[in-house]
């Protein structure tokens, strides 16, 4: 069966191309986002250490799938060429390949957790208390981690291929999964119960998806541009070749950030349990607020790909320049909303007051530097659409291991900001890697990018 017609983004008005496909890509995206709220609020009951715990957990898996976040981002620059130049065959090889690559690479990281749990988890900054909660939810979570990260890394290449229906179809299956299941796992089986609860509600969103990709049978709305074709199940290393030199600098430009997020994080819980704490439930919030602008940017590499794909590199850049405006006001609105709210949004997420106290605090110091990172989402997702990660990859270095991590230890432990360090250098760098990836991306060189 041949692929429905999908929506062509290469004709017709910018703004509602763009709307096109961001609309699905946020509300799944606050689908897949709202686990993590609902699990926080369920953690809550358990007490800060299990917050704790978790986030530590979570920290470790954030910098273990920077792979499969490269490969997606591989996959996405290659599959959706291929869907703009009109060529379904090699578009639906390279959806193979990459399934095959994602599988594997999943598969792979979650053994090494599992087995290096315990010194993974202490080199991150689990002690006392926190370590034996953290390894009992960690082994977990790496234990189902091809269930937990196949759902956003399949769906990205396919929002990349201008299908994100299809995410949002794994995301609110994911998400109604976990609604129920998660409080009653917690009731029964505490902390272990809120991993199972996240591993198994990921995993019926993931066979959803996959399924649904490989029998090509989905419902008129979802307009599938490409499929999995399982008569063709083999390694098709040429193709392979396509997708790895993209990702390859990926897995540094997504690596840097996320391993440098680990490392603060271990900064952080040195501070306490309620400063850690606070941290995790802060930067969940935030994420969340930051929502609608990262929806914006995932729509980016759609716009981007398949223009490039069908010739028409002006129109990319005129995309690229809508999405970053669009971005940049719906993000300055919604957190500034957030700072002013921040206490009664904290006091819902954490029964302890000094926690709750704590992160309102963080929520407001961060919110500055977070519109930089949504400006940053699109100039990043807008070059990786073209299949520059090379030019990403040297800015996030240079961001973060020259400014971020020196500045946060500088100015948390020499100068005497404590935990306010690590908050003011995070707000410094985003600004600063956004204003270079801006640069970058006015010099117009991704244009001339072959995949």
């Amino acid at each position: 069966m041949r692929p429905k017609a999908q929506h062509d983004v290469t004709q017709g008005s910018l703004a509602r191309n763009i709307w096109h496909l961001a609309r699905p890509i946020t509300i799944s995206q606050m689908l897949f986002m709202l686990p993590n709220l609902y699990d926080t609020i369920w953690l809550g009951q358990l007490g800060r250490d299990a917050q704790a715990a978790a986030g530590l957990t979570m920290s470790v898996r954030l910098t273990m799938i920077s792979v499969l976040m490269a490969l997606s981002l591989g996959s996405g620059a290659v599959v959706s060429r291929y869907v703009g130049a009109k060529d379904q065959d090699k578009a639906n090889l390279a959806v193979l390949q990459a399934v095959i690559l994602m599988i594997t690479a999943s598969g792979s990281l979650g053994l090494f957790g599992v087995i290096f749990a315990r010194p993974l988890l202490v080199l991150a900054g689990a002690n006392g208390a926190t370590l034996p909660l953290a390894l009992r939810y960690a082994r977990i979570i790496f234990a189902g981690l091809i269930a937990m990260e196949m759902v956003p890394s399949v769906g990205f290449m396919l929002n990349a291929a201008g299908a994100p229906q299809v995410m949002l179809g794994m995301t609110l299956l994911s998400t109604g999964t976990l609604l129920v299941a998660e409080p009653l796992l917690v009731s029964w089986l505490g902390l272990e119960g809120a991993a199972l609860a996240l591993v198994g509600s990921n995993g019926v969103g993931m066979l959803w998806g996959l399924s649904l990709l490989v029998s090509g049978r989905a419902p008129v709305a979802l307009r599938l541009p490409v499929r999995l074709d399982l008569r063709h199940l083999r390694l098709d290393f040429p193709m392979m070749g396509r997708i790895l030199p993209i990702a390859l600098p990926a897995i540094l430009q997504r690596g840097t950030p996320n391993l440098a997020m680990s490392y603060l994080t271990r900064l952080v819980s040195s501070y306490g349990a309620p400063t850690l704490a606070a941290w995790v439930i802060a930067r969940r919030i935030s994420d969340f607020a930051l929502i609608p602008s990262m929806g914006l940017s995932r729509a980016t590499p759609a716009m981007v790909g398949q223009n490039l794909g069908a010739a028409q590199p002006e129109r990319a850049t005129r995309s690229v320049s809508l999405i970053a405006r669009a971005a940049t006001l719906v993000g300055g609105c919604i957190l500034g909303l957030l700072a002013l709210f921040a206490p009664q949004v904290m006091a819902t997420l954490s029964r302890d007051a000094e926690t709750s106290s704590i992160g309102a605090h963080v929520i407001r110091m961060l919110s500055i530097g977070y519109l930089g990172l949504a400006l940053n989402y699109v100039f990043d997702a807008a070059q990786a659409g073209a299949g520059d990660t090379f030019s990403p990859m040297v800015i996030n270095l240079i961001s973060v291991w020259l400014i971020q991590v020196p500045l946060a230890y500088l100015l948390s432990r020499l100068v005497g900001l404590r935990a306010d360090g690590v908050w003011l250098a995070l707000v410094l760098s985003w600004i600063l890697q956004a204003t270079l990836m801006g640069l970058r991306f006015r010099q117009g060189r991704w244009k001339l990018k072959q995949v």
